[in-house]
């Protein structure tokens, strides 16, 4: 009787080397975010306060712009909110009392008391202003190749055209709140220590851990379901 082994290892072979993948040749295809990449640079927002001698309050005009300024800081602005006065000229003494008001009014805008950093600066050339700025970052859209310069029918090597996600990448430039967002993750909020400390007695005695939903609840779930 002659051994079949030797046709059996060929066909286990055989099957072997038809369920091989082949391995890509070449780098693999980038992605839209590498290929299209928006660009975040830091830039400075600042406001620019006049100071005359004699000076004692702030116009109207000045509190409004200060006002503007807290509120893109309070959305978008990294570190301190610097504010500058000018020292050694001849409006040095109005500009002190000018720039207490400026960082109340930051204050009475939102801004933390110990987020308005104050510094000064040599304004002997003549009646400087006070300057309040902070950090911000800015995102640019990438520069999308038009579509008529494009053959979208003739797509040889199967892989996405030059423009393909550019679109997107660009939407998200315009869109986004904080582009610092781009660049790194936001820091997590401190976590709820009473309600884990809740939820552990329940658990220790034997409990629902979850929240319990009322009645009406229960109903507007199934309505909502229903329709």
């Amino acid at each position: 009787m002659k051994s079949r082994l030797p046709v059996l290892l060929l066909g286990v072979s055989t099957l072997a080397a038809c369920a091989s993948v082949p391995t890509p040749e070449g780098p693999p295809v980038a992605s839209a975010a590498d290929r299209h990449r928006i660009e975040v640079t830091q830039t400075a927002e600042r406001v620019e306060i006049l100071v005359e001698s004699g000076d004692v309050s702030l116009s109207p005009e000045a509190r409004a712009h200060l006002r503007m300024l807290a509120s893109n800081y309070l959305r978008y602005g990294h570190g301190p909110l610097v504010l500058s006065s000018p020292s050694g000229g001849a409006n040095t003494d109005a500009a002190s009392v000018l720039a207490h008001e400026a960082r109340m009014s930051l204050v009475d805008a939102g801004v933390s008391y110990a987020a308005v950093a104050g510094s000064t600066y040599d304004g002997s050339g003549g009646d400087a202003p006070i300057v309040a700025s902070f950090t911000r970052f800015e995102a640019h859209a990438p520069e999308c190749a038009p579509l008529w310069e494009q053959d979208l029918a003739h797509q040889s090597n199967n892989q996405p055209w030059a423009s393909f996600g550019c679109a997107t990448q660009a939407n998200l430039a315009a869109l986004v709140e904080d582009p610092a967002d781009l660049l790194r993750p936001r820091n997590a909020d401190p976590r709820d220590s009473g309600r884990r400390e809740t939820v552990m007695d329940a658990y220790r005695n034997g409990d629902p851990t979850h929240a319990e939903r009322s009645s009406d609840e229960r109903v507007a779930i199934s309505n909502a379901v229903s329709n």
